[in-house]
């Protein structure tokens, strides 16, 4: 049985996570713009990325660690009937065969056109009606290491 510390503990860092529910929200939407892109809207935010294909599955990567993850459904960011279908979109995207992560099969492989129509299904179904990625939170440098804009911090 947990004493009244660590309870008061636990809670602390509930609340930590809590505070920081825009960026989550922000990385599962963006995680998801991600996928409904295809491969020249992909290089257009190269300067943003670096690797867009390497942050197409590693921002999913991130948007679905689960604190951050349950965290938007606990504070009824986005509603608890569509957690489900996120969840198998994660899955959906963890099954395409690393043979296929090239930019040569993202326009044309079917299971990647799947994949951008089932992106775009969820967008809408979570009343998201832009598909532009929100660069908010993220610092944005030059070729030499310098600041061009400084991205929200969260905490």
């Amino acid at each position: 049985k947990k004493t009244s510390t660590e309870n008061s503990s636990a809670e602390k860092d509930e609340t930590e996570f809590d505070k920081d529910v825009d960026f989550y929200y922000t990385n599962i939407i963006n995680s998801i713009i991600l996928y409904t892109y295809d491969t020249s809207q992909l290089e257009q935010i190269a300067p943003i990325l670096i690797d867009p294909l390497f942050e197409l599955y590693s921002e999913l990567e991130y948007a679905f660690t689960p604190i951050c993850f349950e965290t938007v459904f606990k504070l009824e960011v986005i509603d608890i009937s569509i957690k489900n279908e996120l969840l198998e979109f994660k899955k959906e995207v963890d099954n395409i065969p690393k043979e296929i992560w090239d930019w040569e099969f993202i326009d044309n492989h079917e299971l990647w056109k799947t994949t951008r129509n089932h992106a775009n299904v969820l967008l809408d179904k979570l009343g998201v009606t832009s598909r532009i990625y929100n660069d908010g939170y993220t610092t944005i440098y030059d070729n030499e290491g310098n600041i061009l804009r400084e991205g929200k911090n969260c905490s």
